[in-house]
């Protein structure tokens, strides 16, 4: 009994104080919790001009078609798969999960939870999607390259959570390979009697 009045204490106390930048996308009740909730969260003003700032890239002399293949190769090789790619529109897509916690831990919290009863949740597994846009350049020769990483965390009592990446380092990183893989890809293969003489 005491549990259950401790659940609905927390459950009060957290619709108390909502958070204005969260949507909530499926609720799993309110007062009693009958089911998991899902939530997104939007940008406040100012992380939209931080985001604004770290999403875009030109690549100069590069054409849609190697571009294309430079993110599919990045993306690939950060562990995204598997991947979607629109030639038509120059969207490349995928995503990739990351269990946060051991397999043991969880069990262990699963065990814990049947006996005990109330435990507070805690981070479980992620899924990092990342969509990516490839198209002409209006500033001149090459392209641009835009990228969003959507986050969405789980915790232990299945509830989640999205919102969008702002780590700069996370779009730098992604930039950094691209650019990376189309210098690959412009290095002319060796013929084949400079290969033969080598």
């Amino acid at each position: 009994m005491r549990g259950v009045v401790a659940s609905l204490l927390l459950s009060l106390a957290a619709c108390s104080t909502p958070n204005p930048q969260e949507r909530v996308t499926g609720s799993g009740g309110t007062v009693v919790k009958y089911s998991s909730r899902q939530t997104t969260v939007d940008l406040t003003a100012g992380e939209r001009s931080t985001f604004a700032a770290i999403r875009d890239r030109d690549f100069p002399n590069a054409s849609v078609a190697q571009t294309l293949r430079a993110v599919e190769t990045t993306l690939t090789a950060s562990g995204y798969g598997p991947l979607t790619t629109e030639n038509d529109t120059g969207l490349v897509q995928g995503g990739r999960s990351e269990v946060l916690i051991p397999k043991w831990r969880a069990v262990l919290r699963g065990v814990l939870k049947t006996r005990v009863g109330l435990l507070p949740a805690k981070p479980d597994h992620q899924y990092t999607t990342a969509l990516v846009t490839v198209r002409a350049s209006a500033m001149g020769p090459g392209v641009a390259v835009r990228v969003r990483f959507d986050n969405t965390l789980w915790d232990s009592g299945g509830d989640s959570q999205t919102k969008i990446v702002l780590a700069k380092d996370a779009y730098d990183h992604f930039f950094a390979r691209v650019k990376h893989d189309l210098d690959a890809l412009a290095v002319p293969a060796p013929k084949g009697g400079d290969a033969l003489s080598k």
